[in-house]
């Protein structure tokens, strides 16, 4: 049973006998002629049973549609003793079946439908008149009147409130589905590149081993020649970097996180790595993670890493990037800067698809790709334009619940 809905429904019976009492007593005042013990008896069956089910707790309740049953039989009892179709309260079987609707299936909301037709059908033919004293006849028109008005007012209260909840539930049900078909979306294109990835790498590692035999060869061939001593050992370091790629690729595809250490050493390496592949790139590496603990990093964030770093290297115009990197427990953060502006085409709100490439042959895969995992980690990524250049900021948070204390 719906908790939220059997509160709402137990307090708006509350709500419904208070205002029937006060009816009651109008009516009785105005010497209206009315069936008065056995008024009293619906009446004080349907409180003792909203009390009961009040005292014994949510838990204890009975099934709402018993309850709602139980509401049609007290509702079609005060019918009959009250001048039947013409009392203006018949409407209240609208409100029995939008409170079935909302929180019963389909097939008892139906029979609950039907058996208030049949019950408002079998009303014309059998029901209590109300008498009204001769000189107070003329009162009779007015209470109908007054009755159809809060009739009105009670079930436009009770509908308004759940029909704008079930809007907002419908609003929120399609803000997600839509964000589950981003993410779906983005997935599926991590898949992909991921196969492309695996087939590159071992297409790759053919060519690899053949220019590491040429490299090795020229370095015996020419080892005094001061010229080209340092473009063979530039050439071999290279193809170090690019085996070492590859065997980080391979490695990884199995496991769930790298080995942990200090966060500060990680990204060390990382910075190392990346200078070996563009050496020709100044890069400013700031660190300030004295405090930052050991942990894993996950796999994914390497490659993400670089990513941002070839594409700020790509773009700064005087060859030179600065890395700063900050502890903000419980949160990494990273910042890239290099001279130059933002391209307008560039877009990191929607990263289920890869992004417009500012370079000439870019496809935007660096982007995406680092924006992907960031959000699949729990990071962000933003990108900035002043004076001063453009900054690439992106955050990590490490959880206390991962970080193993350094010894």
């Amino acid at each position: 049973m719906d908790l939220p809905s059997s509160i709402r429904i137990v307090r708006l019976r509350w709500a419904i006998l208070s205002l029937c009492l006060l009816a009651g007593g109008a009516l009785y005042l105005g010497a209206v002629e009315l069936p008065w013990p056995a008024l009293a008896l619906v009446a004080c069956s349907l409180a003792s049973a909203n009390l009961v089910w009040s005292l014994a707790g949510p838990a204890r309740w009975a099934a709402l549609d018993i309850q709602l049953g139980v509401d049609f039989l007290c509702l079609t009892a005060l019918l009959y003793l009250t001048g039947g179709p013409a009392n203006p309260l018949v409407s209240m079987y609208l409100l029995l079946i939008a409170l079935a609707a909302q929180a019963m299936p389909a097939t008892r909301t139906w029979l609950l439908a039907a058996a208030s037709m049949l019950a408002y059908a079998l009303l014309f033919r059998w029901h209590q008149p109300i008498m009204v004293a001769g000189e107070h006849s003329d009162m009779l028109i007015s209470l109908h009147l007054a009755g159809m008005w809060l009739t009105f007012c009670v079930c436009g209260i009770v509908l308004a409130g759940p029909l704008a909840r079930l809007s907002r539930t419908v609003r929120e049900r399609e803000l997600e589905l839509g964000r589950i078909r981003e993410t779906q979306l983005r997935d599926e294109k991590l898949v992909a590149l991921g196969m492309i990835a695996a087939g590159a790498a071992h297409e790759l590692g053919t060519p690899l081993n053949t220019l590491t035999l040429l490299a090795d060869d020229l370095a015996e061939r020419y080892a005094g020649d001061p010229e080209l001593d340092d473009d063979v050992r530039l050439m071999r370091n290279q193809l170090g970097a690019c085996r070492r790629a590859l065997g980080r690729l391979k490695q990884q595809g199995g496991e769930l996180a790298s080995p942990a250490e200090p966060v500060s050493q990680q990204l060390g390496h990382l910075v190392a790595n990346w200078r070996n592949l563009r050496p020709q790139i100044e890069l400013d590496y700031q660190p300030a993670l004295a405090t930052a603990p050991t942990r894993w990093f996950d796999p994914s964030f390497g490659p993400a890493l670089l990513n941002l770093l070839n594409n700020a290297a790509d773009a700064s115009p005087d060859g030179r990037i600065t890395v700063q990197a900050d502890w903000q427990a419980p949160i990494l953060v990273i910042r890239i800067r290099h001279a130059g502006s933002l391209p307008p085409q560039l877009e990191l709100t929607h990263p289920a698809m890869p992004v417009a490439s500012s370079k000439q042959h870019g496809m935007g895969l660096g982007m995406f790709l680092a924006h992907a995992t960031l959000d699949k980690l729990g990071g962000t990524l933003r990108m900035d334009s002043d004076a001063d250049g453009v900054c690439t900021t992106l955050t990590l948070p490490l959880p206390t619940s991962h970080v193993v204390s350094p010894p």
